[in-house]
């Protein structure tokens, strides 16, 4: 992991270095534009991938949607192979002509933390890494995601 120099900007949710982008989320659009230059090959750990970035960027979930998105990370971590399976899963559950709450955060109901996890891995790692050690980079950032949830008390086993 970087460690910021004193002047470096900070993500305030996720404290990832701002550097040469204007915006955390510069990091996650990096990624997205690997995922679709290559879909078939890189491209199938776009799920993960945003599940992670979301993660560490709690309000952009509801209450209840940062619940689902553990939930979702826990299982996917679990058995990576039935991801599909989940994706079919959750399109059904989580459609919103079927489900009674919103996924998304607002800025009057947005998720939070009970105690702000220490993450040992962001986006910016990832990034950072490169296209070559995407797919096995975003696997650990998942993984260093759930541990820091369950040291923080934010996941439980």
């Amino acid at each position: 992991m970087a460690i910021p120099d004193a002047q470096e900007e900070l993500c305030p949710e996720c404290g990832a270095p701002i550097r040469g982008v204007s915006e955390c989320n510069d990091y996650l659009n990096e990624m997205i534009r690997w995922d679709f230059q290559d879909f078939l090959g890189v491209g199938q750990i776009h799920h993960l991938t945003v599940l992670s970035y979301n993660l560490q960027h709690p309000r952009v979930y509801s209450p209840k949607g940062l619940e689902d998105a553990k939930d979702s990370l826990r299982e996917f971590l679990a058995h990576p192979e039935a991801f599909r399976e989940h994706d079919a899963r959750n399109r059904e559950k989580l459609a919103s002509n079927v489900r009674d709450w919103k996924i998304a955060g607002t800025a009057e109901d947005h998720a939070e933390y009970s105690s702000q996890p220490e993450w040992t891995m962001r986006a910016s790692d990832v990034v950072e890494a490169g296209l070559p050690r995407y797919v096995e980079n975003v696997k650990k950032w998942a993984r260093s995601i759930q541990h820091s949830l369950e040291e923080s008390g934010n996941l439980t086993h």
